[in-house]
């Protein structure tokens, strides 16, 4: 089993402990080592292999039982008894935004609904209002969660998707019989959702390539199969297919396989590129029609079709570009390492700079600091700095938006922090009006450098709020104010389509991964992804740029 099944399976144990009202100590405990094996650098079977699964933080006696049983049968005996007891139905409910742990354990014993439909019934008849502690607005959030849920058709996060594709990816390319492989689709293309996994596969034994995907370990089961396709279902629920071509047909292919349908039809249908030309890669391909190559990313048929013909198509964003992150978290606030870890890891990376941005005070659930604790920790930078040469700290804060726009802390505290970034964490249901008030006030602030996730959608989990984006844009442009590009999958906001919009008005913008882990600065890739599904350039983006030059931007 791989780490993240490992860890799910902890995770979805812990949920049940807490539908079942356990022991909380007991559910943080499962949860705290689903956590540590989720971020964990090396791979669990290796560690198993070494007897090193009690080296895992949060790992007792207990759990690390379950785990090496995990990873020797497959399964998990505890596991499969609880959900006996808690249907994975049942688990489905927690998808949905606002329902809770108790909520669903309320509403599986008194109504004994134990699937999502059901939900969805007994909220539209009105049966959930009645049982204690909840009212219509639950009934509310259960009918637009499930609207969320049905919009985006079961599709999986690209955080999700890309690692489970490029692992299989890579276990195909293991066999011989496999010249050539590479993930296609809107996977390739960036999309934040996806429905699928594709795979474009070179090779001439059909049955070869067959033969090693039914080994695969990831593989549920394969549900149609000929010589030219291969379909079936992997970890996770997700579809896959293998599409399988001879090696005169493989660069067109990836072409076609990549999309999007609306791409690929003025190429291969209006323009009419001819199969007899002889092409050794994309690049081929697209200049045999006079055309620049155009990226995967912009393939959309948004106009990158017309500046590839003219030769018009700017260089976009690559991960080469970053230079820094202006928005990690440590242990000061919900992070899990140090400030010092957090600065080695992102010199590892080749960074020259990062942020250090934890939450501020009114965001205590996540531990944020008062007014004497940022000072404290503003001290511990600048001493980490003092140690460095070629590489800045830089002394920030995530800052919240109050629900009448005004910040978490006065402008005095604000002005001595390097980088200040305001967030909402709050009020998410204030209507259209007050909601793009909130951001703008926030967003005119002399103090305030970027405006983080700013429509605060969660990918499958919640939808953005209503906001008047035309305004908001206009006062970010006015105020010289950054917007953030948050890199986490689950984000992924703001999304591609804002991002063009708010180069074209002239908004500067920062691909920050909100790292709460040392490993969650790899999650700049994802970022950056959706960036170049915004045509940003590496100027558009202030943390491509060399320290003197930001700093001098974050200090006008």
């Amino acid at each position: 089993m791989t780490n993240r099944e490992v860890a799910i399976i902890l995770d979805r144990i812990a949920d049940i402990l807490q539908i079942k009202n356990e022991n909380p100590f007991k559910i943080q405990t499962y949860r705290k080592a689903a956590n540590s094996i989720y971020h964990l650098d090396e791979d669990i079977n290796t560690l198993k292999e070494a007897n090193r699964i009690k080296e895992i933080p949060g790992v007792g006696k207990a759990v690390k039982a379950k785990i090496e049983e995990m990873i020797e049968k497959g399964r998990c005996e505890y596991y499969e008894r609880l959900t006996d007891e808690v249907p994975a139905g049942v688990l489905e409910m927690l998808s949905l935004p606002g329902i809770g742990h108790k909520t669903v354990k309320t509403i599986y014993e008194q109504l004994g609904i134990d699937n999502l439909d059901d939900l969805l019934q007994a909220a539209e008849e009105r049966k959930i209002r009645n049982l204690p502690g909840m009212g219509g607005k639950t009934e509310y959030n259960i009918k637009k969660g499930m609207e969320l849920l049905r919009q985006n058709g079961g599709k999986v996060t690209l955080g999700l998707a890309l690692p489970l594709a490029e692992n299989f990816r890579d276990f195909l390319l293991e066999s011989k019989a496999v010249e050539k492989a590479s993930i296609v689709g809107s996977i390739r293309r960036g999309k934040s959702l996806v429905s699928d996994i594709d795979i474009l596969v070179c090779s001439v034994s059909y049955l070869e390539v067959l033969q090693k995907v039914n080994s695969y370990k990831g593989l549920v089961k394969i549900l149609e199969n000929d010589p030219s396709c291969i379909k079936g279902l992997l970890t996770h629920h997700i579809e896959f297919e293998v599409i399988i071509v001879p090696p005169q047909d493989y660069f067109s292919s990836m072409v076609w396989t990549t999309g999007s349908k609306a791409h690929r039809q003025i190429l291969f249908e209006d323009i009419r590129y001819s199969p007899l030309l002889e092409i050794n890669n994309e690049n081929d391909f697209y200049n045999h029609l006079g055309m620049d190559y155009i990226p995967p990313e912009l393939r959309e048929n948004c106009g990158e079709i017309e500046l590839a013909a003219a030769h018009k198509l700017s260089p976009l964003l690559s991960i080469e570009d970053i230079k820094g992150d202006l928005h990690i978290h440590s242990n000061w606030s919900d992070g899990a390492h140090e400030i010092k870890e957090m600065a080695a890891a992102a010199k590892s990376l080749n960074y020259s700079y990062i942020a250090i941005t934890d939450h501020s005070k009114s965001l205590a659930i996540s531990g944020g600091l008062n007014e004497e604790r940022i000072r404290t920790q503003q001290l511990v930078i600048d001493k980490l700095n003092e140690e460095e040469e070629d590489f800045q700290i830089l002394r920030g804060s995530e800052v919240d938006i109050l629900k009448d726009g005004s910040l978490d802390y006065d402008d005095e505290l604000l002005k001595g922090l390097d980088v200040v970034i305001a967030s909402v964490h709050s009020n998410f249901k204030l209507d259209k009006e007050k909601q793009s008030e909130r951001i703008m006030q926030a967003a005119k602030n002399k103090h305030v450098d970027i405006i983080a996730h700013l429509t605060g959608r969660l990918l499958n989990r919640r939808s953005a709020y209503e906001l008047d984006l035309d305004r908001i844009l206009e006062t970010a442009a006015k105020n010289n104010t950054i917007l953030e590009i948050n890199a986490h999958p689950d984000r992924l906001d703001i999304d591609e389509n804002i991002a063009r919009q708010a180069k074209e008005m002239g908004i500067k913008m920062a691909v920050n991964s909100d790292a709460h882990h040392k490993q969650d600065l790899g999650l700049m890739r994802y970022g950056v992804t959706s960036a170049r599904r915004g045509w940003l350039a590496p100027e558009d983006v202030v943390n491509t740029w060399e320290k003197e030059a930001l700093f001098n931007y974050l200090r006008e």
